[in-house]
């Protein structure tokens, strides 16, 4: 196992620049939309995003510290049931994935964290670039409740560094301003979160923003009654 967390350990910058100039590089070469004043509001998410990664680096490690250290101690769903390695990877997978739909509605739906969490649904121009705009203090707090309830579960580090590198890639292609007819769009979100069923998720119009909170899998919103299939109009994005 320790061998699997360092591989995947050691692919994580390569992952996380490989799949954001192929998402950039896809939405211009194969464009849903044109957008007006596009190199302004790149510059602003990216550098957003470069002063974000300064802070997920230094409490990605401290983080990452601490679920090592909770691994070796026997709490935790995970650690109890003893399953073989690929199916515990399976279930973390699958457990992470729907902590990440819960998070993402409580920040919908709580007012406190709403607030940091609307910076990122301020973004009236969607594409690859906003899949790093997010608000500092939204990363904190996810920080604390990944702390609180990984344990809980027994996810082990390895798993969450393998869920992480799937996670980028998805997000980076539900945010991209790529062209992908409805066809295959749809038969996309069979397995994944698709661009259209995410552009729907940054509608200005609250019952639509409040929908399709799902993250990789898109099966969550369908199961909790949060899913918009279509929309019978052109979506505007923003608040």
């Amino acid at each position: 196992m320790d061998m699997i967390f360092n591989v995947l350990h050691w692919l994580q910058p390569y992952a996380v620049a490989i799949v954001f100039l192929l998402g950039y590089a896809g939405e211009h070469l194969f464009p849903e939309r044109k957008l007006s004043h596009e190199l302004h509001h790149n510059i602003m998410n990216i550098g957003i995003g470069l002063l974000n990664m300064v802070f997920v680096l230094v409490a990605g490690y401290g983080f990452q510290r601490y679920i090592t250290w909770t691994n070796q101690i026997p709490i935790g769903l995970l650690r109890w049931i003893q399953l073989p390695f690929a199916a515990e990877l399976l279930i973390s997978f699958i457990l992470i994935d729907l902590f990440m739909y819960g998070w993402h509605r409580l920040n919908h739906t709580w007012k406190f964290l709403w607030r940091f969490h609307r910076f990122h649904h301020t973004d009236t121009a969607l594409n690859s670039t906003s899949a790093v705009r997010f608000h500092t203090g939204e990363l904190f707090f996810s920080f604390i409740a990944r702390m609180l309830v990984f344990p809980l579960l027994g996810i082990s580090v390895t798993a969450i560094v393998g869920y992480g590198l799937i996670l980028f890639p998805v997000i980076v292609f539900h945010h991209a301003n790529v062209r992908i007819s409805t066809t295959w769009d749809h038969r996309i979100r069979r397995f994944i979160v698709s661009p259209r069923m995410h552009r729907i998720h940054h509608s200005d119009i609250p019952r639509e923003t409040d929908s399709n909170f799902s993250s990789v899998l898109p099966y969550w919103d369908r199961f909790f009654g949060t899913y918009i299939h279509e929309t019978n109009h052109p979506i505007r994005f923003g608040l």
